[in-house]
């Protein structure tokens, strides 16, 4: 066997054994500790960028039809809430933790509401026991999964929305803040 085809059968092994590892990864529960500490980073980095936007562009939409900047931070901030109420703390909707009529209009409403929902999303994590965090959930029509997996795709989807803000600040002449890396 010449090196190239070692070399070609080594990626193919790769390859074959690549679809394997997010099925073992998913059944394994993050510790709590590295959770705290991603939530954490995620709401210092969202406060930011909250920070950086004029007061005046909250109600700022980059074309029509979708959600403004303080819809789309609500949209992400508003689904953690939500899961953390339903998958750790057992309610059947999450709490109101602002008014809508303020916060989707003034920065400091909406960083208020923020603070309030990334705070309340902690503690419940904070609080959580390993049972609770096991405990299987059904939710938004979707296959049951443990309530550590609902809160990793919760943090997924809000990642996914958050960077979705860099045009709303970069048209609004704005230099998206650096982003609080864990290394």
């Amino acid at each position: 066997m010449t090196f190239n085809s070692f070399a070609r059968a080594m990626r193919c092994a790769v390859l074959f054994a690549a679809p394997a590892l997010p099925v073992a990864a998913q059944s394994a529960m993050p510790p709590k500790s590295i959770m705290l500490v991603d939530w954490e980073r995620q709401k210092k980095n969202v406060l930011a960028y909250i920070d950086v936007m004029p007061d005046s562009a909250m109600g700022f939409a980059p074309t029509p039809g979708v959600r403004t900047f303080a819809e789309q931070v609500e949209h992400f901030v508003g689904t953690n809430t939500e899961i953390a109420a339903v998958v750790l703390r057992g309610l059947k909707q999450p709490p109101t933790l602002g008014d809508t009529a303020a916060y989707r209009h003034r920065k400091a409403a909406l960083k208020d509401y923020t603070t309030k929902s990334y705070d309340y999303m902690l503690e419940a994590l904070r609080t959580a026991t390993p049972a609770q965090l096991s405990k299987t959930h059904t939710l938004y029509n979707q296959p049951a999964a443990p309530a550590w997996r609902w809160l990793d795709l919760s943090k997924e989807h809000a990642v996914w929305t958050f960077g979705q803000l860099i045009p709303y600040l970069r048209l609004n002449k704005v230099t998206p803040p650096p982003y609080d890396m864990p290394f």
